[in-house]
């Protein structure tokens, strides 16, 4: 699957303080890791939730409503592409455009080895059901590896498992098959519908575990206080930075042309890689916790917890910094889930989405983070959103006249699965992290202790693919490696 050698503006290297606090979570945002970082268009209005649940039908019955106008708002512009998963918010963006425009729908889904089975027979239901036009992208493993280079440069920051890979082929493939040049995604539902039960508490587990790792492997440095030496050109945008309003494809509502432009990696040949993918894992209450990669906890409520907090190589205690969603910064919306949403959105969700597909000239827009839907999901009481273990009940409620049973209530499977370990081309991935890890790469970032991640991923190599420790060590080796490859794209300093 050939592309074209990605294209990118030339910027100043990499700070060593942006790639410390990257790895540690002691930045506020992450979407200004590079000075020429175009920003995402995502900004959540700044409501919290009602205490109590006086009408649930009258309820149910605004929110179809207001999510009736706000597809028809996309389709009566002209956009009749949806991106569809299977899952319930892709379900209903396709099926509400099939209602606004019938007959006239093209549903575009992904056909790769870690899709969700249930959610892939789930899409061709929906395109039955709406009479959509479903086309299905086929995306071969070996691929992925090959192209992780170009889908970190499009996407202007750190990958840390191959979903993110596979949106870039994914957008890349629909393009080349006619799509777009505006599609309409499901993205942003989970954030302001409470998709997922307990993401909070997950999400703080993830962090404690990435900060655990990553103070073996950073130089010994106060890489969360101390100021580096004069010269490091310390040149982050400071987080809460005004910025131009922008709509969800990066569009300045002022006029300016940012939105719609192609935004393309930088040349280069990208270094023949180990293929993998990240595979479906339970849920983390069902797998045996272990401490932080020396011995396995002795106890099931402490999740991935040593027998005392982690500490940087300063001695410094890891477990009680804030969230990075947490951490000081201008501006900052008036709840945690606010905060969190806004943080997981533009570090995670949102780059692959709209920066991915816009490298390949698509613009993708998120109509459940539109203005008017988001303001009236994020002020429903969190009593008529999660329920019975369901996140999200009282949309999944709300469109059953449009959703069969099967779809909307299919529950949710989360997919933080590994990368390397797991893939039917494995050996790709380990080649490519040996290409991209080496001391040099490593060396160039300033701040990471190479003898330390060297051990760390020959040890990670060694792993079967369901160890409970091999999650935790591919999010830091991608991260590594995404971060020397935005280095090697980008101007050292003299």
């Amino acid at each position: 699957m050939p592309t074209r050698p990605p294209k990118v503006s030339p910027a100043r290297g990499l700070s060593p303080r942006a790639v410390s606090d990257l790895l540690s979570h002691a930045r506020a945002s992450n979407a200004d890791l590079r000075p020429d970082t175009e920003p995402l268009g995502v900004a959540l209005p700044r409501v919290t939730r009602e205490a109590e649940a006086r009408d649930e039908e009258g309820l149910a019955a605004r929110l179809l409503s207001v999510w009736s106008d706000t597809v028809r708002a996309h389709v009566e512009a002209g956009t009749h592409e949806v991106s569809l998963s299977g899952g319930v918010d892709s379900a209903a963006l396709c099926a509400m455009a099939a209602r606004h425009a019938p007959g006239k729908v093209r549903a575009w889904t992904m056909d790769v080895h870690f899709a969700d089975a249930v959610e892939r027979s789930n899409a061709r239901r929906m395109a039955q059901v709406t009479g959509a036009e479903l086309v299905d992208v086929l995306i071969p493993d070996a691929v992925l590896p090959d192209l992780f280079e170009h889908a970190v440069l499009a996407n202007q920051t750190v990958i840390l498992n191959a979903r993110a890979v596979a949106s870039y082929v994914f957008y890349l493939e629909a393009r080349r098959q006619g799509a777009g040049p505006v599609l309409l995604s499901g993205a942003g539902a989970d954030e302001v519908l409470q998709g997922t039960p307990g993401a909070l508490a997950s999400a703080k587990a993830r962090v404690d575990e990435d900060r655990a790792l990553a103070a073996r492997v950073l130089t010994a440095v106060d890489n969360l206080r101390t100021p580096f030496r004069a010269g490091s050109r310390d040149h982050e945008v400071p987080p809460g930075a005004a910025r131009g309003a922008v709509d969800n494809s990066g569009s300045a509502l002022d006029g300016a042309p940012h939105g719609d432009q192609e935004s393309k990696p930088s040349a280069g040949h990208v270094p023949s890689g180990s293929g993998g993918c990240d595979q479906t894992v339970g849920r983390r209450e069902d797998s045996t916790p272990v401490d932080n990669l020396r011995t396995v906890s002795e106890h099931r409520n402490s999740d991935h917890v040593s027998h005392g907090p982690p500490v940087d190589n300063l001695g410094t205690v890891l477990a009680s910094l804030p969230a990075p969603w947490e951490l000081s910064q201008e501006e900052a919306l008036p709840s945690e889930e606010l905060r969190y949403a806004q943080w997981v959105l533009t570090e995670l969700i949102l780059p692959p989405e709209l920066r991915g597909a816009r490298a390949h000239g698509l613009t993708v827009r998120t109509p459940y983070l539109d203005e008017g839907f988001a303001r009236v999901a994020l002020a429903l009481p969190e009593s008529v959103l999660l329920r019975d273990g369901f996140g999200k009940w009282l949309f999944r409620h709300a469109v059953r006249s449009l959703v069969p049973d099967e779809v909307r209530l299919a529950r949710k499977t989360p997919r933080y699965g590994h990368t390397a370990l797991s893939s039917p081309v494995r050996s790709r991935w380990l080649e490519l992290y040996r290409a991209w890890l080496s001391p040099s790469r490593l060396d160039s970032l300033q701040v990471i202790n190479t003898r330390g991640v060297l051990g760390l991923m020959e040890r990670y190599f060694r792993l079967p693919p369901g160890d409970a420790q091999a999650g935790p060590m591919d999010r830091l080796l991608m991260r590594l490696m995404s971060l020397a490859m935005l280095q090697a794209h980008t101007k050292v300093p003299p």
